[in-house]
């Protein structure tokens, strides 16, 4: 014993030791043995302790427990702290080691009950230590507690919060009985908690299971043997009506019609189900169907799987095993949901301008009716000056070209001078707004064309005979001229459209080609995007600058300053082209969508109809009203309108039935 835990128990016993005694004892061996034994010999068993403990080490209060209790102590490495017990009153020993348990558990600590010495070791680890039931109060022990008429899982759920995180209680797999390690005074507690809860219930519930399949007794052979049925549960068979009877708990009984569900199944019964379509197609279900479902069967005991579709009704005619039958029609009504539609809206917009400027001057000396010298210049667009003299001397009529012409003549017989002076500035401009529209189902290609069929020859052959042309013949060839737009849409999860495009826009350029035909112009891209729903892109855009000039002149002759220009010619032009392409796709998923962006679309439908309808002024011939029918109100206007005719009606002659109406519209 150390000087420091003779001083503290010295004082929690109240013993009157002088301090010169302590002082000159210290340090000597023989000295703290006898102050030991007198200190126990002054002890007796009823004695009162009076406690004043602050801040005591905790290794210290322990040596004075064992000295009051003559117990003996082993204290675990981890047993550290300190402790303050204030105490005015004196106790018995009794109370001082219920006072020492409960400074214990103050510090997690508890005793392990050993045969030569108790164990002072934390909470955590006296489970791994303790091994049965003791009768020393307060130390950690393990105890074995069954339960008759509750199953072990509802006490554990009961229980559980009840307890410290360092106690364990688990339950014996299939049977009933519980083991719980805690505190001896703790394991009291909960032991008199389940004994309240472990009383049988006043009526126990019967249910009676009939059976379709299997036969009762059997069924009842292999609930028993399963070992599933609580003591205070039974089970009987009904042979009339081939059913079971179940006494017991309610978690007895649901594993009893568990065992029961799946043993009263027959196995391998074929049975046929007609399941008609509502959207998809009955063939692409079918082949989807019958891949995802496993119908390789290498021991040939299984029932084979088929799934047949009826095109003219659009249904599914199946046969298979009654067990599987629910998981082929899950799949089906899970392919066969309304699938959703995409409006894709594109802009076509393409304008493009062209200017030429042109000044020339041309002069030339005549003898004897032939051009004989002077300036002439072949620029694109203009008259020749040679082809003008030509023209006059066969008196043919004269075509001086457009634009500002100024020219002159002076002859002498055959003989003369001709002068031709040509200036013109052109502006050419064009303007195209297509905007194509077209709704499709997801995933599926849709394609609208709004184009001329126009013949193209290809070839021609001809055999010339001995007077004429034998056998004559071309090839043509039509292609469409105009806007065509492909476009198939993917809608993902997340209302993103995945497009798939194909726009084509060509047209007519009025030009033949030097080998014949007349010259197209074709515009054209093939893309893949991604765009939200409602979102606009541009797909395709094209800026082109153009500039060109043609300049003739008469070498040196053109250099003279002020006459110079008499001897040269010049042609500028200038173009410019925008091309745009926009793209707008829209998720329609139900009705009142569709309802709603066909309102939106027949409205400006119907704008732009009535900006363009003839002005009817009331006189002879009669401009015919050309505006689309439809007011904004009812969508079935368009469909009808000129069911009968309006003049006849008003007329009423010859007699006409009236308009059908519905609903008094």
């Amino acid at each position: 014993m150390t000087y420091q835990a003779m001083q503290n128990l010295a004082n929690a016993k109240r013993l009157r030791i002088p301090t010169g005694l302590f002082r000159s004892l210290r340090g000597h061996a023989l000295g703290l043995m006898i102050l030991t034994l007198s200190l126990s010999y002054v002890m007796p068993a009823n004695a009162q302790v009076s406690l004043n403990l602050r801040d005591a080490d905790l290794r210290n209060f322990v040596e004075i427990v064992s000295e009051a209790t003559g117990r003996s102590f082993v204290l675990d490495p981890g047993v550290r702290g300190t402790v303050t017990v204030l105490s005015p009153d004196q106790m018995s020993n009794d109370d001082l080691y219920q006072v020492f348990l409960s400074v214990l558990e103050l510090n997690r600590l508890t005793i392990v009950q050993g045969a030569g010495a108790d164990r002072i070791v934390p909470m955590n680890s006296a489970r791994e230590l303790s091994s049965g039931h003791t009768a020393l109060p307060g130390t950690f022990e393990t105890r074995v507690i069954r339960v008759r008429d509750i199953s072990p899982q509802e006490v554990i759920e009961v229980v559980r919060p009840l307890l410290p995180s360092e106690a364990i209680i688990s339950a014996v797999p299939r049977s009933d009985r519980l083991i719980l390690s805690d505190r001896s005074a703790n394991i009291a507690r909960i032991t008199k908690l389940i004994e309240q809860l472990d009383k049988p219930s006043k009526s126990s519930p019967i249910e009676i299971l009939r059976l379709r399949n299997a036969n009762a007794s059997d069924v009842m052979q292999v609930i028993q043997s399963m070992g599933i049925l609580e003591d205070s549960s039974n089970v009987s068979v009904d042979r009339r009506s081939n059913a079971l009877l179940i006494s017991g708990s309610e978690a007895t009984r649901q594993r009893v019609r568990v065992l029961v569900r799946e043993l009263d199944t027959q196995r391998d019964t074929v049975i046929s189900r007609a399941m008609p379509l509502n959207y998809a197609d009955a063939s692409s279900i079918a082949e989807v169907v019958m891949r995802t479902l496993n119908t390789e069967d290498p021991t040939g005991t299984r029932a084979v799987i088929r799934i047949v579709p009826e095109l003219q009704t659009n249904s599914l005619l199946i046969s298979a095993p009654q067990e599987r039958i629910g998981e082929i029609a899950d799949m089906v009504r899970y392919l066969d949901q309304r699938p959703k539609q995409v409006l894709v809206e594109a802009v076509i917009f393409e304008m493009s301008v062209e200017g030429l400027s042109d000044l020339t001057v041309q002069f030339g000396a005549v003898l004897n009716d032939a051009l004989i010298g002077g300036t002439q210049f072949a620029l694109p667009g203009r008259t020749s000056l040679i082809n003008l003299v030509s023209a006059v001397s066969n008196n043919e009529t004269v075509n001086l070209g457009n634009g500002g012409v100024l020219g002159g003549a002076t002859n002498s017989g055959d003989n003369g001078f001709v002068g031709l002076l040509t200036a013109i500035t052109s502006v050419n401009s064009t303007r195209l707004l297509s905007t194509p529209s077209i709704l499709t189902l997801n995933n599926q290609e849709a394609e609208i064309v709004v184009a001329q069929n126009v013949p193209f020859v290809t070839g021609s052959y001809a055999t010339v005979g001995e007077s004429a042309v034998e056998n004559p013949f071309q090839t043509i060839e039509r292609q469409d001229v105009g806007l065509t737009l492909n476009v198939t849409p993917q809608i993902n999860a997340d209302r993103t459209v995945r497009l798939l495009i194909k726009q084509e826009v060509s047209n007519l350029t009025n030009t033949n080609s030097a080998a014949g035909g007349e010259i197209t112009r074709r515009r054209s891209l093939s893309t893949t995007a991604l765009v939200s729903d409602g979102a606009v892109i541009m797909l395709g855009g094209l800026l082109e600058n153009g500039n060109g000039s043609v300049s003739q002149a008469v070498p040196g002759l053109s250099k003279i300053p002020l006459v110079g220009g008499l001897f040269k010619g010049k042609n500028a032009d200038k173009s410019q082209r925008v091309l745009l392409v926009l793209m707008r796709p829209q998720v329609v998923t139900n009705d009142a969508e569709a309802r709603r962006i066909t309102r939106d679309v027949t409205g400006k439908a119907q704008t732009a109809s009535a900006s363009i309808a003839p002005l009817d002024d009331g006189r002879y011939p009669r401009s015919q009203i050309g505006a689309l029918p439809f007011d904004g109100a009812d969508l079935d206007q368009p469909f009808d309108a000129g069911f009968i005719d309006d003049v006849a009606q008003r007329r009423n002659f010859p007699p006409l039935p009236s308009r059908l109406r519905f609903n008094g519209k």
